[in-house]
């Protein structure tokens, strides 16, 4: 699949704030609350976008097909602090369709490369624990768990698996 991947510009907060419902939709639903979902915030998540392109601590990279955004990835200064990490993953989202193409490794390999250009030599990233198959290909892409958080099932969201990764 030809994708471009390129840095997230201003213009783009309205199309990935549609992009992260419509993966929620498909890949989510089922593990967060349907309410979650229904009740999706579009002008919330296109604030969140916004303070996320602003801040010169994270880089916040679109996948593009066919001129659509289809993905996006940030890589940067973790949201949280968590151990002696200072490089995170925070968001990694494909839709459905373009999932298994190759693209996620391209994105891995990208947030790498981004990491080793700034001197750090680790990182992490949280998966839902419910997410199993997101789990499947961080642990492909040698990530080693490191934090497994207790079972929430009044909100599933909020319990993460953390992996660790080389760069």
């Amino acid at each position: 699949m030809d994708c471009e991947i390129r840095l997230a510009e201003l213009s783009d907060v309205k199309d990935l704030a549609i992009v992260k419902k419509d993966i929620w939709e498909s890949n989510l639903r089922g593990v967060y609350n349907d309410d979650v979902i229904d009740n999706f915030d579009y002008e919330k998540e296109e604030r969140v976008f916004t303070s996320i392109i602003n801040n010169e601590d994270i880089d916040l990279y679109c996948v593009i097909v066919e001129d659509k955004i289809v993905g996006y990835m940030d890589c940067g200064k973790p949201y949280q602090e968590f151990q002696d990490y200072v490089a995170e993953i925070g968001l990694l989202y494909l839709k459905k369709e373009c999932q298994r193409q190759g693209i996620g490794e391209m994105l891995f390999q990208l947030a790498r490369e981004t990491f080793r250009s700034k001197g750090i030599d680790k990182f992490f990233i949280s998966c839902n624990k419910y997410n199993l198959e997101a789990q499947k290909f961080y642990e492909k892409m040698g990530g080693k768990v490191i934090c497994v958080d207790e079972d929430n099932f009044d909100d599933k969201r909020s319990v993460q698996i953390k992996y660790h990764y080389e760069v």
